[in-house]
């Protein structure tokens, strides 16, 4: 009996470590047509998978959301109790020249944008931007920010600049739906995911609608975005959308 047993938790050590590295290379995944029917849509909206996407080694893989390690700073901060509100909830960090930019995203409380010194020792607040995430495109830093949230969604492109000594914002561009993750193509636009589009926004600032209205809308909520040989793979419940900047096609992609 003893025996059998080992011989049982050796098999499914055996399959969870596989189910940790291949299963997790998109690849290994299947293509499927989008889903229109609302029964099948429904069901994935009440799935209990997250699914969130990165990339590495130039391959993208594919992990629960659950089991993305959150970003941290290589150092404690001692925060001042006026300001211990706005350090909570997800967390970004972007690496600048004089030390970090840190922002929070609290949902429907609200968020924070913070500059952290290098050693940790100084921080000032820079706005109170609900933080998504930040990206770097030729020199300058940018972050999403924005909330959907009972009925309401809106948010913006602002760009995080020095014009002094201290650390500023302004505003980029406004988004016509909370943005959930955002890209460079090869040409260096913005691909922005939201909470109901595909958009492109280019480097004059306009936008460009891939997809209007998304099989995500109002039900699959996306959480991360990655961009690999013009192919855009966004990690949302249930699975991971896939849509193809040279044809404009898109795909369903699932486990099974």
């Amino acid at each position: 009996m003893k025996v059998n047993l080992l011989i049982l938790l050796i098999v499914f050590s055996l399959e969870s470590c596989l189910g940790r590295t291949d299963k997790k290379l998109i690849s290994n995944w299947n293509t499927h047509p989008i889903p229109t029917n609302p029964d099948s849509l429904r069901k994935y909206g009440f799935s209990f998978h997250e699914w969130a996407v990165y990339k590495k080694n130039d391959s993208v893989f594919v992990v629960d959301k659950k089991e993305l390690p959150s970003p941290q700073l290589p150092f404690q901060i001692k925060v001042k109790k006026a300001d211990s509100r706005d350090f909570g909830g997800r967390a970004s960090i972007l690496k600048v020249e004089d030390g970090y930019l840190v922002g929070f995203y609290r949902g429907e409380w609200g968020g924070a944008l913070y500059w952290v010194s290098s050693d940790g020792k100084n921080y000032y607040k820079i706005s109170n931007h609900a933080i998504v995430q930040f990206i770097n495109r030729g020199g300058k830093q940018y972050a999403i920010e924005g909330l959907a949230h009972l009925g309401t969604s809106e948010g913006s492109i602002i760009e995080i600049y020095k014009p002094n000594d201290k650390w500023a914002v302004r505003e980029h561009l406004k988004l016509p739906t909370a943005p959930k993750a955002i890209a460079l193509d090869h040409q260096d636009n913005f691909i922005i995911i939201t909470s109901k589009s595909l958009l492109k926004v280019g480097r004059n600032a306009q936008i460009f609608f891939l997809v209007d209205k998304g099989l995500w809308y109002a039900a699959l909520y996306p959480n991360s975005m990655v961009i690999r040989n013009n192919n855009i793979y966004a990690g949302m419940r249930a699975g991971v959308y896939h849509y193809d900047l040279g044809t404009g096609k898109d795909s369903w992609l699932l486990p099974y």
